[in-house]
């Protein structure tokens, strides 16, 4: 008799969450001794130590950067810590494949639906643009993610495919977003939720293609997503402060990294300032739907999401921003074996959750704002 074949993904992710969870100070001992402050802020131990056990490197660098490496390297690399990093084995969802060879071209886009097993009623579809600064890889990247975000808010995601640099520049992962929204806002009862409840949102990149699809259907006099999650948004691409912040570059993305995908994404003949690009630069951000701002706290684009807080409460749109100020740039890939990147998932879904609840009556004028938030 022949056995099925064992996935060994969640042997190992099983085996690193157990080693991770020895004693705090056994962690940092195996990981060189001491504790990492930056900015006031201390970096999770659990964090420490994968980022100087098992990513070291004699060269200095980790084994996740971008940097003296090719692109394809680097994209292996990324997706191989995904699997790694990735689904949690006491989570079930439905996964389906969207589009693909039986689609005809160019109308139906490529992705991944995750349902969960149990969906509020009158959930929205959350069309979500995954990570990888337009450059590294594909939905798998935030598949983990958008499980635990679908599981706990009991709402069905998508994870639309977009095309990637640099073999396709800027404006094509936008233009293929904005198709991807537009064909699930149609397509919404399809994949699983009430007709007109479609939100949007993404992590870093795809998080910035977010808000440009918002400003672009706002513009276009089309129906706005009833919210938007931004998790890490790099959402302008000319900000100085990026490298200024390069010490909370630790690891797994450094502000020379970031520099790098921006590169690739950009191309050499684009304006970094145009908002296009850079949608945080937009004159006028009235009239955005309800917003949901997460950044770390030893992220070199924490002062961005700052800054685009402050810039969505001027316009009066209702917002609520959570910092975590124990962790990294790109936390939410280690959420299945690092326990503060796992309470920050669950409570980004929790947040979720009670911001699409406050829309169900008549928001009021004023800009609501969340306390910044320590996960420890």
């Amino acid at each position: 008799m022949r056995l099925p074949a064992f996935d060994t993904r969640f042997l190992n992710t099983w085996l690193l969450k157990h080693a991770l969870s020895l004693p705090a100070a056994v962690l940092r001992f195996v990981s060189g001794g001491g504790v990492v402050h930056v900015a006031g802020r201390t970096l999770d131990p659990q964090i420490q130590c994968l980022w100087r056990s098992l990513y070291s490197q004699t060269s200095g660098r980790t084994g996740l950067s971008l940097t003296a490496k090719s692109l394809e390297t680097a994209r292996q690399e990324w997706q191989d810590a995904a699997a790694l990093f990735g689904l949690p084995a006491d989570i079930r969802v439905r996964f389906e494949t969207i589009g693909g060879e039986g689609a005809a071209a160019g109308t139906i886009p490529r992705g991944l639906l995750i349902r969960p097993m149990r969906v509020s009623e009158d959930a929205p579809l959350l069309v979500f643009f995954h990570q990888g600064g337009g450059v590294l890889g594909g939905p798998d990247l935030s598949r983990a993610f958008a499980v635990r975000l679908a599981h706990q808010a009991r709402c069905p995601v998508f994870l639309p495919e977009y095309r990637l640099a640099p073999v396709h520049r800027f404006p094509a992962a936008l233009d293929d977003a904005r198709a991807a929204f537009d064909w699930a806002q149609a397509n919404a009862v399809r994949l699983g939720a009430p007709s007109g409840r479609v939100a949007i949102g993404g992590i870093l990149t795809g998080a910035g293609l977010a808000l440009r699809v918002g400003l672009d259907l706002r513009r276009d006099f089309k129906p706005a997503p009833v919210a938007q999650l931004l998790v890490t948004p790099l959402a302008d691409l000319s900000d100085t402060r990026i490298a200024a912040n390069a010490a909370l570059g630790l690891w797994p993305l450094s502000s020379a990294d970031i520099d790098l995908l921006i590169g690739h994404y950009a191309g050499g003949g684009a304006s970094l300032t145009d908002p296009r690009l850079s949608p945080a630069l937009e004159p006028l951000l009235v009239g955005q739907p309800r917003s949901f701002v997460v950044s770390a706290g030893l992220d070199p684009l924490a002062d961005q999401a700052e800054a685009l807080v402050q810039r969505l409460m001027a316009a009066r749109v209702q917002t609520v921003y959570r910092r975590y100020d124990t962790l990294p740039l790109g936390f939410d890939l280690f959420a299945a074996v690092v326990d503060a990147a796992a309470q920050a998932t669950d409570d980004i879904a929790e947040t979720w959750v009670e911001l699409l609840r406050s829309g169900q009556g008549e928001a009021g004028p004023e800009a609501e704002t969340g306390s910044d938030a320590a996960v420890a």
